[in-house]
């Protein structure tokens, strides 16, 4: 079947599903589109208002309307891990009243504003603040606007990100259901011990004030919808978009031949066990029309910081990557409702113990590199049986760091970065370089500003020009970026990928694996671990950071000799691997055509 009937097929399997609904298919989908409308001024609201600028620059954030079942009904276009996880934050308020024997009732008055934040109780991982606001219509409690954001600091072990923690307790300020609003009124005490026990209260109480203008923008926005189309058009639309979004992807699996796919690799270390690598292995079922990955196989939960939270970071990681192969918005024509039907048909499945379901009172602060390399394989496990749907191995890590330190004023900063890596060659086109791969997409924060508001200075920042996956289509480079310290600082770096590469394709070669030194003021150079918590740097010493470039796709002998040429003439591949890898001969700065096609056999 070809790809257009294969789209065909779905949408009238869609159509089908929500034929019996007792709404037009024309009311339906205007009525998703003002949905998708209200999301995407949530995420911008936020955007626009944030202090830090991990969420004004990075867009390290997500905003949405969810049913008072926790569904969601829309999603802004942002950050994958900040959506699909708000599901679980608010099931897991849900849960904290029944623990405390409270009443939703009683416990969700009209002008409330809720924060939350528990890595055991939905969330994403402690960073990401979620808020949320209960949204009524004529005294019902009909649906959420919520949004959640990483902030710069919780008042954890080491400032801005922590990795080496003992338990749960060692992350910082946590919250369950905790109201910063009651029926409308301040909480004074909440606020007062928020800002009472964070590194950079401003930035913290500014954001958290910036998520609560997006949240009621998203309150006011829906009522006006329920305005215009009535509650019962409104919530039968939402029921329709769920059940429409549900039959596109249970078609699109249902065209994967049944069976169970596996792909496995292994993290550096834990940030705290040098030496011992973490065991990562995605067994992917295909039955029918529904999809499960289970993720049982991976290493035991380990005693650090670098756990994945279940509800809230492993199974949003696998509902986006299953999605984003088979639901692409770039490459289909039909409309693709983001909302919870697109959940329904995938199952996420890791035992109670392992790394990506930890019991408490472990610790789960760390967890993008896991959700990133978990995505990296479940594409892997199926690229045998959707080859032109898959690209070959991603940067599947990052090197999310935190740096901080006091200024001139002695006030304390605190900056995130998120440094980009790249995807593997595709089957149609090279990997994309320099770009936050995978479940974060996160955004590159413009030198000037880093150094408008930091005490640092950014030498150099540029494509690595090392090497990448060869291949028909090569791999994406990553960056180099070198940064100096004007004052003494401590970083903490939540990375993996020193020990690894990403793999190729379908006789792709591997790409390159990620390097993180420190350079003293004197010039000596230190090799660092993907990880580090609460490492020291000196006035005057620099950090160099090179991220992974990705695996390549096919054959590189098939990769077009002028194409390998060019790529020399970029500085993206050298002499010496255009012949050794592609079979392209260049001396003296050209292309010699007739040594390449006697290499190649031509």
């Amino acid at each position: 079947m070809t790809r257009d009937s294969q789209e065909e097929t779905s949408s009238a399997s869609a159509a089908a599903a929500v034929a019996d609904r007792d709404i037009d298919p024309v009311t339906m989908q205007v009525i998703g589109g003002e949905l998708d409308t209200i999301a995407q001024e949530m995420g911008y609201k936020l955007i626009r208002s944030s202090y830090s600028s991990i969420i004004r620059e990075s867009e390290d954030m997500g905003a949405g309307i969810f049913t008072t079942d926790c569904r969601e009904l829309c999603e802004s276009d942002s950050t994958p891990m900040h959506v699909g996880s708000l599901i679980g934050y608010l099931q897991g308020m849900y849960d904290t009243f029944e623990e405390r024997g409270v009443s939703r009732e009683d416990a969700i008055q009209e002008g409330d504003v809720f924060i939350h934040n528990h890595p055991h109780y939905g969330a994403s991982h402690s960073p990401d603040i979620a808020v949320a606001v209960p949204i009524f219509y004529e005294g019902e409690h009909i649906a959420w606007a919520a949004n959640t954001a990483h902030h710069l600091d919780i008042g954890s072990a080491t400032p801005g990100l922590a990795i080496d923690l003992e338990d749960m307790y060692a992350e910082g300020s946590l919250f369950r259901s905790t109201k910063v609003y009651d029926g409308g009124e301040r909480v004074d005490e909440i606020w007062n011990f928020i800002e009472d026990n964070v590194r950079t209260p401003r930035e913290v109480i500014g954001d958290l004030q910036a998520q609560i203008s997006s949240c009621h923008v998203g309150e006011e926005r829906y009522l006006a919808l329920v305005d215009k189309y009535g509650l019962e058009r409104i919530q039968q639309a939402g029921e329709a978009l769920m059940d429409y979004a549900e039959a596109l992807l249970r078609a699109e699996i249902e065209q994967i031949p049944d069976g169970t796919y596996y792909a496995e690799d292994y993290l550096d270390d834990d940030g705290r066990n040098r030496g011992q690598r973490l065991k990562i292995a995605a067994e992917v079922t295909v039955e029918g029309s529904d999809i499960t990955v289970d993720m049982s196989e991976s290493a035991d939960q380990t005693p650090t910081g670098y756990n994945i939270p279940f509800h809230g970071s492993t199974d949003v990681c696998i509902y986006f990557t299953i999605r984003s192969i088979l639901m692409d918005t770039a490459v289909r024509d039909d409309y693709l409702p983001q909302n919870s039907g697109t959940f329904a048909p995938v199952h996420p499945k890791a035992r109670p113990g392992c790394m990506f379901n930890p019991t408490p009172p472990t610790s789960a602060f760390a967890r993008i590199n896991q959700v990133d390399k978990m995505s990296d394989l479940i594409i892997e496990a199926l690229a045998d049986v959707l080859p032109d749907r898959v690209c070959a191995g991603t940067c599947g890590q990052v090197y999310f760091v935190s740096y901080g330190g006091t200024d001139d004023r002695g006030e304390y900063w605190v900056y995130l970065e998120v440094n980009e890596g790249s995807y593997g060659g595709r089957p149609e086109a090279d990997g994309l370089d320099a770009v936050d791969a995978l479940v974060h997409n996160t955004k590159n924060r413009p030198v000037e500003d880093i150094e408008l508001s930091h005490p640092m200075r950014v030498e150099r920042y540029h494509l690595r020009e090392d090497g990448h996956g060869a291949g028909r289509h090569r791999g994406g480079h990553g960056i180099v970026r070198e940064s100096r310290f004007l004052t003494d600082a401590v970083m903490t770096m939540e990375g993996d990928g020193n020990t690894y590469r990403p793999h190729g394709l379908f006789g792709g070669e591997e790409g390159t694996h990620g390097d993180l030194k420190h350079i003293t003021a004197d010039g000596e150079t230190v090799d660092l671990n993907s990880k580090e918590s609460g490492y020291k740097f000196g006035a005057e010493d620099r950090v160099l950071i090179k991220t992974a470039s990705g695996g390549g796709y096919g054959d590189p002998h098939d990769r077009p000799a002028e194409q390998v040429y060019e790529d020399y003439l970029d500085g993206l591949v050298s002499a010496e691997a255009a012949r050794e890898s592609y079979g392209v001969v260049i001396e003296d700065g050209e292309m010699d055509e007739a040594a390449t096609a006697t290499l190649r056999g031509d």
